[in-house]
């Protein structure tokens, strides 16, 4: 049965995370607690990798590339977390992980809580929910105000494609590349944008790093950030302004679930 895969290598992984939470100290960044669980990984003679480096394959195309923490004797996927306490968020992004790796099993453990906290993760590989289904569920159908509604709803699926697939827990440039991959893949003419000009009080003030994309006259900012207020969507739209494109479209797969957000200007 799934529940016992690896029960013996999972066991000990957990007295070692019991060992390293109740001899340091909670506010230290997360090497150092990977640090001691590899030293007494090592101790017990459990073969093992740190910041081990894997793939992203998105629909045959390689997207990025993924860090784990540890990776004890090529079976179980071990993620280590400073927070008050461990969130659904946490769980689906080491599950995004273990489907990168074909693997099944893996363990989250949480060193910044009042007391110790780990959770068991089993993943078994699902069809992905359809992408025209989930946006139904947010769309029912292209809002008639937006320009080129049916243009607009073909990349909206193609962003919850990417969420459906992937899930959350990746950077930014993996969303990035793999949205180019799938609207290309839809036969829409992509182009990726690496520049984005800052806007102040009318004026340009430089230029920053920002992966988006353009699909005619429609931009598509993937973003993967904590929370989307730390991005203003004015100066998204000044510079939309700059460029002379009426339409954005702002996705955060940061988060569990999508929450597409249309800019016009």
């Amino acid at each position: 049965m799934t529940d016992l895969l690896h029960k013996d290598l999972t066991s000990i992984i957990i007295g070692v995370y019991y060992d390293v939470y109740n001899n340091t100290s909670h506010t230290y960044p997360e090497f150092i607690y990977e640090a001691a669980m590899a030293h007494d990984l090592c101790k017990l003679g459990i073969p093992y990798q740190r910041q081990p480096v894997y793939e992203v394959i998105y629909k045959d195309r390689k997207v990025g590339e993924q860090h784990l923490d540890i990776f004890p004797a090529g079976e179980v996927v071990v993620e280590l977390k400073v927070a008050p306490a461990l969130t659904r968020l946490h769980k689906a992004q080491a599950i995004s992980y273990l489907k990168v790796i074909g693997k099944q099993v893996g363990l989250l453990c949480n060193f910044g809580c009042s007391e110790p906290d780990f959770k068991r993760l089993y993943f078994i590989e699902r069809q992905p929910q359809n992408s025209e289904q989930t946006i139904q569920q947010a769309m029912t159908e292209p809002p008639a105000d937006y320009l080129r509604p049916e243009l607009t709803y073909e990349i909206i699926g193609g962003l919850y494609e990417v969420h459906n697939i992937l899930g959350p827990g990746f950077i930014q440039r993996i969303y990035a590349n793999a949205c180019f991959h799938e609207l290309w893949l839809r036969g829409l003419a992509v182009e990726a944008g690496h520049d984005l000009q800052v806007i102040y009080r009318g004026v340009t003030i430089g230029t920053i790093k920002f992966q988006h994309l353009r699909v005619e006259n429609i931009v598509v900012f993937p973003v993967a950030i904590m929370d989307i207020n730390d991005i203003r969507l004015n100066n998204l739209k000044d510079w939309m302004r700059l460029e002379k494109i009426p339409l954005g479209i702002l996705a955060n797969f940061y988060d569990e679930s999508l929450k597409p957000i249309v800019l016009r200007t």
